[in-house]
């Protein structure tokens, strides 16, 4: 399960960030209100795996980009003696192992806090747990908005806005070819490497987006950008 939309955020870097403030107030608010020790550290060591899992997520991102990448030059790319070297990404490992269900445990807390002696609206706001107005963008018809430019060695950097969704699922198509996927990506910018061509000239690239509850694409492609490749 996951908790209320009315406060708890949809993606989940926002979920890790709202998590992290939770934590920070509930160690100083949680005794207040009467809750013990054992309970302020179970959201502290949820808390952990959160931000452990925000981390995770990025480097495996990185990794898959770089991957990607790794595997247009190798097929793609010039022959000039060059040996490309596949990426490697450290192994992740959480440093506090919980049960399942930190969501549930969460939602099960909250209203527990909400019913507590002494409780106020000052101590929801410190902990992120007033409700909220819920969004009005659809997932049908939601769709990123993106720009995007170059740097030197066929770089391009795109950066978008994701509205509260988990992130964008981004496409390619190098000089007018057919779309190909260059990944799922949760940070703005996204960091593209377009693999050189056999003139040395700048490409063409043609960019689109859809945004991403978990990791499925939905709504509309964002409007097409498309930059000059600097080699």
């Amino acid at each position: 399960m996951v908790p209320s939309s009315t406060y708890f955020p949809t993606s989940f870097p926002d979920r890790a960030a709202w998590f992290e403030n939770f934590a920070i107030n509930f160690a100083v608010i949680g005794p207040i209100l009467g809750f013990s020790g054992a309970e302020i550290q179970s959201v502290i060591d949820d808390n952990a795996v959160m931000q452990f899992l925000l981390d995770a997520i990025t480097q495996i991102e990185s990794y898959d980009e770089a991957a990607r990448a790794f595997r247009r030059v190798v097929t793609e790319g010039d022959v000039d003696g060059t040996t490309p070297t596949f990426p490697t990404i450290a192994p992740l490992t959480p440093r506090t192992p919980v049960a399942q269900g930190i969501y549930e445990r969460l939602d099960n807390l909250v209203k527990r806090i909400r019913l507590a002696t002494g409780f106020s609206e000052e101590e929801g706001s410190q902990l992120g747990i007033n409700p909220q107005g819920r969004s009005n963008i659809s997932p049908d018809t939601a769709k990123p908005k993106i720009t995007a430019s170059v740097e030197p060695g066929n770089v391009v950097l795109v950066k978008f806005t994701k509205s509260g969704y988990s992130g964008v699922f981004v496409q390619i198509a190098v000089d007018k070819g057919d779309w190909q996927t260059e990944g799922r990506f949760i940070k703005s910018p996204v960091r593209l490497t377009v693999p050189q061509n056999a003139n040395e000239l700048p490409r063409s690239v043609a960019i689109r987006a859809r945004l991403l509850v978990g990791d499925d694409p939905v709504g509309d492609w964002s409007d097409i950008v498309t930059v000059q490749t600097m080699p």
